[in-house]
């Protein structure tokens, strides 16, 4: 009994056991687990190294039960996200999770926390119930030998956590949690920073308009969210998920071959809304297309049904504060039902408003999930078996279900936003597209949408456009925009065809870069790191 209590701190490694043991069914690939293994094992090691090092024995006790709180902890992040994912926890997962508040907190895990999920919690973190009252009992050092006192062991010891450090940072930083999100916050960080620095302002120093048509107009840009094409009617799918977008179906251009440069919404909306790009990220020297619009004489209204999550906070924030007027319509219990008709008042009420040029950005919740929570009762349409894939059963057809039914409610705000704009009878459009689509097990065993894999239905998106009788009356030569449908586009140019079709002439204007103008030019669609999409 006594060997035992003397070496009894080797339950420091039970973390790394279930890691091993669990990653064998959890973790794709022998490589990818062998990886996570020895990364996993060279910081447990660490840790023991530095418990070993502590010569008194309450900080010793202490920082043993830390040490294994800590591991069980990184273990539970690592293992649950292989679970859902089938992926490690990347840099642009960890973007998400610090752009996230609490509320949307709450609803990730009660959305994503199951059976299997909350036995693995059982499993890492039950038994220190009952073993640390043991370790705060000892009264004498769990593992502190002779041999240990000695200047030269500790030395070594000390020289071999360097070592282990070293060595993480070289060969196995990706699969270290610690390190991703120390790294990943500090870019994160960064980027808020310039995004303060440029975008929020309503003014940007690196735009020059040259022209702006001065006549009445009122022109409508609609942000979705996680809505993928997929699963929509007007784009093949075989449920009547757009039946009032169908009925219009003759008055609208439908682009066939959009996608989204990220599948996570700030990585996304940095790059669609500003001139970031895939080889400028984050510029430092950057504008927005809000900015733009204010810049054009346009006076501009940022209406949202997402949550601010505090001002100047998120991303999508920092963009719509730049607007003459900002309106969060979602500002509270935003784990509850949230339903885009909110915004539909509020559009009728800036439009009885006498500006004569009126840019109008209406940020949806669309199809976020918990998708249930995202239409009222009377929209839950579909309650059969949806189109089968080889991944649909019986377990996760709801899901389907209740993403298509989000879709048919999103559909009939999209149709009610251009019905409200057509009573204008003025020069306006209404262009609606998504920062990204979920995958519903379409191409792959998965719900959600995660860049590792970046199935199609996460990248392609809808863009949609309506243009009034007046305004192609005004702009003859963009009334045939149908004949450009077919063309690869990526919406991390989409400033360049936002001001395109707004009449807006600037210093920075690359009609090459405009999905709308005949001298557009196809371009490789990098996504991910150095990946072609339409050569994968």
């Amino acid at each position: 009994m006594k060997n035992i209590k003397k070496y009894f701190s080797v339950i420091l490694f039970y973390p790394l056991l279930i890691v091993t043991i669990l990653g064998w069914f959890l973790i794709p690939y022998f490589k990818p687990y062998l990886k996570e293994i020895i990364g996993f094992g060279i910081v447990t090691t660490i840790l023991f190294s530095l418990y070993l090092l502590i010569p008194k024995l309450k900080i010793q006790k202490w920082f043993l039960i830390a040490s294994i709180l800590l591991l069980a902890a990184l273990a539970f992040i690592k293992l649950s996200f292989y679970y859902h994912y089938n992926v490690k926890l990347s840099g642009s997962a960890l973007f998400v999770i610090f752009e996230t508040n609490t509320q949307e907190t709450s609803e990730f895990l009660s959305y994503y926390l199951n059976t299997s999920i909350i036995l693995l919690a059982i499993v890492l973190f039950l038994p220190w119930l009952f073993l640390i009252p043991f370790i705060l009992k000892q009264e004498s050092s769990l593992l502190f030998t002779d041999r240990l006192k000695s200047v030269k062991w500790k030395i070594l010891i000390v020289l071999g956590i360097v070592l282990s450090l070293f060595i993480i940072h070289k060969k196995f930083s990706e699969h270290n949690i610690i390190y991703t999100s120390i790294a990943s916050y500090s870019d994160y960080q960064i980027t808020k920073a310039n995004l303060k620095k440029t975008l929020a302002k309503s003014a940007s120093d690196i735009l020059k308009v040259h022209s702006s048509d001065e006549k009445p107009q009122t022109y409508v840009v609609i942000i979705g969210e996680s809505t993928s094409r997929w699963h929509m009617q007007l784009y093949g799918y075989e449920r009547e998920t757009n039946p009032l977008l169908t009925e219009i179906k003759d008055e609208l251009v439908i682009f066939k071959d959009v996608i989204t440069p990220n599948v996570h919404t700030i990585l996304a909306l940095d790059k669609i809304l500003t001139f970031s790009d895939y080889k400028h990220p984050n510029k430092e020297e950057n504008a927005s297309i809000v900015q733009l619009a204010n810049q054009a004489g346009f006076t501009t209204y940022w209406i949202s049904n997402q949550r601010p999550v505090g001002l100047h906070e998120s991303v999508s924030t920092l963009i719509g504060n730049a607007s003459d007027q900002t309106y969060f319509l979602a500002t509270d219990n935003y784990n509850s039902n949230i339903y885009d008709e909110v915004v539909l008042p509020k559009l009728d009420e800036i439009l009885t408003q006498g500006d004569e040029k009126k840019m109008i950005f209406i940020h949806l919740i669309g199809t976020h999930g918990d998708y249930k929570k995202r239409y009222p009762k009377k929209y839950a349409f579909f309650n059969d078996s949806p189109p089968q894939t080889p991944f649909i059963t019986k377990s996760n057809e709801h899901y389907v279900n209740e993403y298509d039914n989000a879709i048919r409610y999103n559909d009939s705000i999209v149709r009610s936003i251009i019905e409200t704009v057509r009573k204008e009878e003025k020069s306006s459009f209404v262009i609606y597209f998504s920062d990204h689509g979920d995958e519903l097990h379409d191409t792959m065993d998965l719900r959600g949408h995660n860049e590792y894999y970046g199935t199609p239905p996460m990248y392609e998106v809808p863009f949609v456009i309506w243009t009034s009788p007046e305004y192609k009356n005004q702009h003859p030569n963009l009334s045939d925009l149908n004949s450009f449908t077919d063309r690869k586009y990526n919406l991390e140019n989409f400033i360049h065809s936002f001001s395109d079709l707004s009449r807006i002439e600037f210093n920075l204007m690359d009609k090459s870069r405009s999905i709308f103008n005949p001298e557009f030019q196809e371009r490789t669609r990098w996504i991910k790191e150095n990946e072609d999409y339409d050569n994968r």
